[in-house]
Order: structure tokens, then sequence, then C-alpha cells
């Protein structure tokens, strides 16, 4: 009886953590939306240009500012929630990061040139997601040769990792 219970309260955590999920991304698309729409209002029909090179200068911020000296790259801090991810001197993770923080550098600065030239963004709206998924993905391949001993890398136990991660923040900054 007591396993039914245990496996009834699985499937609704599981239930609420997806719906969650959803009402999360929704919200998000809406605030996407709603910004695009002040963008173009504000800078015209180059706005999704610039609120992209924004975008992506934030998120390349983001990634880069955990390399300066003293701080722990966003990448290595991931790792400590993943077994799986190798980072005996940090060297891997770092290295992880910085190709993160430079990949999203330069579609940060094409979406600049695209916004200041007036040119079009479908190319770059489409290499972009290509680039990083394949990159995203490619990398755990790459792992999964490179570290056989850290256990099978799937993107799903990294999302996983990068999500305790940050309710690891959340709670501590509580």
């Amino acid at each position: 009886m007591r396993g039914v219970r245990r496996g009834a309260g699985a499937w609704v955590g599981r239930r609420l953590a997806a719906s969650t999920f959803v009402v999360l991304a929704a919200a998000a698309l809406a605030t996407e939306m709603a910004v695009g729409a002040v963008a173009v209002a504000l800078v015209g029909s180059d706005g999704p240009a610039v609120l992209a090179a924004l975008g992506n200068f934030c998120v390349c911020l983001r990634f880069g500012a955990t390399l300066l000296p003293g701080r722990e790259p966003l990448i290595s801090r991931y790792s400590r929630f993943d077994a799986g991810l190798p980072d005996a001197d940090g060297t891997y993770t770092r290295r992880l990061t910085l190709v993160w923080s430079a990949l999203l550098a330069g579609f940060a600065l094409a979406y600049a040139t695209a916004a200041l030239a007036s040119w079009s963004i479908a190319v770059i709206s489409v290499v972009q997601p290509l680039t990083c998924g394949t990159l995203f993905l490619g990398e755990h391949v790459l792992r999964n040769r490179r570290f056989p001993e850290h256990g099978r890398a799937t993107p799903l136990r990294t999302l996983r990792a990068i999500w305790l991660s940050h309710g690891a923040a959340v709670r501590h900054a509580a």
C-alpha cells in the first residue's frame, strides 16, 4: 500500500513540476513578445535585432563574468550538481564556460551588426539555435568519450544539474 502512495505522490510531483514549467515558459514567451513589441515600437524594424543583440550580450556577460579571477565559472557551478561533469582541476568546465561566452558574444555582435546595417536577421535566427544546440549536444558526446569514468552524460542530466544549481541559489538567498 505504501508503494502505491509513493508512486501516486511522485506522479503528482512530476505533474506539478511539468505544470509549473509550462506556466513559466508561457510567462517567458509572453514577456518576450511584449518586450519585442516595445523594441519594434522604439527602434522600428530593427527592434528584433537590437533585442537579440542585447539578450545575447547579457547571457554572454553572465557566463563571462564568472571567469573573472576569484569567481567560480558558471559551468563549474553546474558541475557541483552533477557528478558526471569532470572538474578535478576546473580546466574543462572553465574552458567550456569560455566557449559559451565567446559563442554568445559572437551572436551578439552578429545581431548588432545586422541592426546597424538594417540587414535581415533571418539567417542568424536560424543559425544560432542550430549552433547552440550542436554545441550543447556535441559537448555531451565529447564528455562521454573523454571522461567515460564519470558515467553517461545526457542533456537531461545536465539540465537537471542546472535546475538544481539555480534552486540551491534561491534556497541559499532566502
